[in-house]
């Protein structure tokens, strides 16, 4: 049996397109407002340090002794942030931190996790 070249280039055009939505699954970052770049100190309330991105929040304490919840949606890639020197271990929740914040443009009570010091100094991402 001989198979025509119609038949391959449908074959090749049907396995491109369901192999296509993975690729489309990555975002842009346009989102964020990378103009600012917000500091919070704060004590970490719970923490997802894995790919494709680190999300954090962050309890932070007002100046009138109010709390609010940063949310930090998204950061660095989680073996980014190890290959700089960054552990989970390091910013557990109930680590005092300082964290600086791109906010979502959409959300601007969200934010991409752009920086992390630590309270000895050690800063990364």
């Amino acid at each position: 049996m001989r198979i025509g070249w119609r038949y391959v280039a449908a074959l090749m055009c049907g396995l491109a397109v369901t192999a296509a939505p993975p690729a489309f699954g990555h975002h842009s970052f346009a989102v964020y407002d990378f103009e600012q770049q917000i500091p919070f100190e704060g004590v970490v309330a719970t923490l997802s340090f894995k790919n494709p991105h680190i999300a954090m929040t962050l309890t932070h304490t007002r100046s009138d002794g109010s709390t609010e919840t940063i949310d930090f949606v998204e950061g660095a890639p989680a073996n980014m942030a190890v290959r700089g020197g960054l552990t989970p271990e390091m910013i557990k929740p109930g680590t005092k931190v300082t964290a600086i914040g791109s906010p979502r443009r959409d959300n601007p009570s969200a934010f991409f996790l752009r920086h992390i010091k630590l309270a000895d100094g050690r800063e990364f991402l």
